[in-house]
């Protein structure tokens, strides 16, 4: 009772500012001389790897020195940022409890409002997430403030709500839609002159050398080239707490067991164990709560494989993901960070978002993703897979840089 009362006041403290915003944006106007750019991430800057790689691509390919004000739900410090993004500030205030009045002064203050649409444009993971988002582009045309939002992805089922606020802001705003099935999807309620077909903006994301040099990278390097000089095939191994908390712990962990298992039955592998987040998700455990679990089992039976706890974000475990012959991944950000090297992905797939992906390469979906839910029943997509590795190696080397190309729309159209 007590937190239902909770959330009908956040909702009612919510939408008491957005009018409120709506009405003063009548009369505030942009600073002509503002030379800031707000970005708002896909997530809180608190664990999510992808989250790191989109903001350093936007970093390296867009800012180009401006000063950049990242607008996180609470406080956060980023020391690890120091390495890879110069002249960044951390703001809070973007949550469940968002005051749009405050917002809108803020925005008065910026060049641009970016916003990272990534996989939280749709109300997958929480309506006011999506709409919220939508309402900061709205605010920001409204007082003449530029506004864009990075290449996103929509599912199957994308919420009517979400729907009718994407129609009423693409009037100000052209939507970028970061993959082929989505842009499908979305042309059936906007118009298509209305509509980019980009890419994922982490596939610019540059390669930061000095974010992963360190002892531990050094030991793993020496791990990879002993395992190569030794004739075996490094699978750089990612799985999804997200996953694991929707069909249960114990069953997707016995799941990914299966899975790694069918495929040391075809082939000589060894395992690099990964993670593209490190927040706990399912209960107290995160990707790499898991991926520990996985390491201990495996090298338990004999079979080579490395993990370290060390790595601190996405840019930095690109460095890893370099060294691997492939990946298999729950996390579509990691199989990104894989493809940028020319290297295959085996996509533990949900929601609609690696499809559309793959295809990009001129790889078939059929034969490289398996449902997260499904992975006991991985020999048939195993063998597809492994037989036609060299085909879909060759597709992804081929198509790698037209698909960076691209990319780069995320940040040449409005």
């Amino acid at each position: 009772m007590m937190n239902n009362f909770k959330q009908l006041f956040k909702g009612l403290y919510v939408e008491f500012f957005w009018s409120l915003a709506l009405f003063c944006s009548l009369f505030i106007k942009a600073k002509k001389s503002a030379n800031k750019i707000l970005v708002l991430p896909a997530a809180n800057l608190n664990g999510g790897f992808g989250e790191d790689i989109m903001i350093t691509s936007f970093m390296n390919n867009f800012a180009n020195g401006t000063p950049v004000c990242i607008l996180n739900g609470f406080r956060i410090v980023r020391e690890d940022y120091k390495t890879i993004n110069k002249n960044i500030e951390f703001i809070d205030g973007f949550n469940d409890r968002v005051n749009f009045l405050k917002l809108l002064l803020l925005i008065k203050n910026c060049s641009l409002v970016y916003v990272i649409g990534a996989d939280i444009m749709d109300g997958t993971y929480r309506v006011h997430n999506s709409i919220n988002r939508l309402r900061v582009i709205e605010l920001a045309h409204r007082i003449g403030v530029k506004a864009q939002i990075s290449g996103f992805s929509v599912s199957k089922n994308i919420l009517p709500v979400v729907k009718a606020k994407f129609i009423q802001v693409a009037k100000d705003v052209k939507l970028k839609i970061r993959d082929v099935e989505s842009y499908t999807r979305m042309k059936d309620f906007i118009a298509t002159d209305r509509l980019i077909l980009t890419n994922d903006i982490a596939f610019i994301c540059p390669d930061v050398p000095a974010s992963y040099q360190s002892n531990t990278y050094n030991d793993y390097k020496l791990w990879a080239n002993t395992v190569k000089a030794n004739g075996k095939t490094i699978i750089g191994v990612c799985p999804n707490a997200i996953q694991a908390k929707k069909i249960g712990f114990e069953n997707y962990l016995s799941g990914f067991k299966q899975l790694l298992e069918g495929f040391l039955a075809v082939g000589d592998y060894a395992f690099v164990f990964l993670y593209h987040d490190i927040r706990p998700i399912c209960d107290d455990a995160s990707d790499s709560t898991i991926s520990h679990i996985l390491n201990d089992y495996f090298k338990a039976k004999s079979v080579d494989c490395f993990y370290t706890d060390q790595i601190k974000n996405g840019v930095e475990l690109k460095g890893y993901v370099s060294l691997v012959d492939f990946t298999i991944t729950g996390r579509m950000h990691l199989g990104i960070s894989g493809l940028t090297f020319s290297k295959p992905m085996f996509g533990v797939s949900y929601a609609n978002k690696f499809e559309g992906m793959v295809k990009l390469f001129e790889v078939d979906p059929n034969i490289c993703l398996i449902d997260y839910d499904k992975l006991s029943e991985s020999k048939e997509k195993i063998q597809l897979f492994t037989k036609n590795f060299e085909s879909i190696e060759n597709s992804v080397k081929k198509n790698i840089q037209k698909v960076k190309l691209e990319t780069s729309n995320n940040y040449t159209h409005g």
